[in-house]
């Protein structure tokens, strides 16, 4: 497992401009939310970027890659027979693909912690794991279901941007219909940036503990890419 998170730790990070790449669109939309809000939705963008950095890592990320080791295979078949099990190798993928986004995730929420206080981290950390589970669990599931990189990628970008965009991830849900609010709040995107942003509830940490334990179950069930 560590082999696989140092491997990919390198070759994610390698480059001059890779982690700057990595982030634009994250830290663009903060801009634009603060600069439309007049900085009345600071904590939301923040968390908002957050999440963004998880769900793409697992969604879209990690999703890609093991579609591509499908057409790679001598590396898919040197890494199926490195010792140990089958969650082990895929917690292990999944640690290094996120390499790149942790410096950016706890810099975000240690700027979270400064204006909300260290009361807001139990829920904070709840948000980030669970979502970080589910995120790599419906990675892996596209991972194995996927055959075509090239669609695995504009479904991954569909996911992302349907998950993180248009939903109240960035802004809060008051800006919608109450109704409509309710719905989105269903969503694993939604309920840990209520988290994250401190602004969560029991409902919230209800819903955002059901998709993490979701992922978990995932993750538990790999077994490589052709099952």
């Amino acid at each position: 497992m560590m082999a696989l998170i140092e491997y990919y730790a390198r070759a994610l990070t390698r480059g001059r401009f890779s982690l700057i790449s990595f982030a634009i669109q994250p830290l663009s939309f903060i801009f634009i939310v603060y600069v439309v809000s007049g900085g009345r939705f600071l904590n939301t963008a923040l968390a908002g970027a957050v999440v963004s950095f998880i769900a793409g890592v697992g969604i879209a990320d990690l999703a890609i890659e093991l579609v591509g080791m499908k057409t790679r295979s001598r590396f898919y078949d040197i890494l199926m027979s490195l010792p140990g099990s089958g969650w082990k190798k895929a917690l292990g993928i999944s640690i290094g693909m996120s390499v790149p986004a942790l410096p950016y995730v706890l810099l975000l929420t240690v700027l979270l912690l400064t204006r909300l206080g260290v009361r807001a981290l139990p829920g904070m950390l709840l948000g980030v794991v669970s979502l970080w589970l589910w995120g790599a669990g419906i990675g892996f599931l596209l991972g194995v279901r996927m055959k075509e990189p090239v669609r695995t990628i504009r479904l991954s970008n569909i996911l992302v941007t349907g998950l993180t965009v248009f939903p109240p991830v960035y802004y809060p849900p008051s800006v919608l219909p109450d109704g409509l609010a309710r719905i989105l709040m269903l969503l694993p995107t939604v309920s840990a940036s209520r988290l994250i942003s401190g602004n969560g509830d029991p409902g919230n940490l209800l819903v955002t503990a059901f998709w993490g334990l979701t992922g978990l179950l995932f993750l538990a069930r790999f077994r490589g890419l052709e099952g």
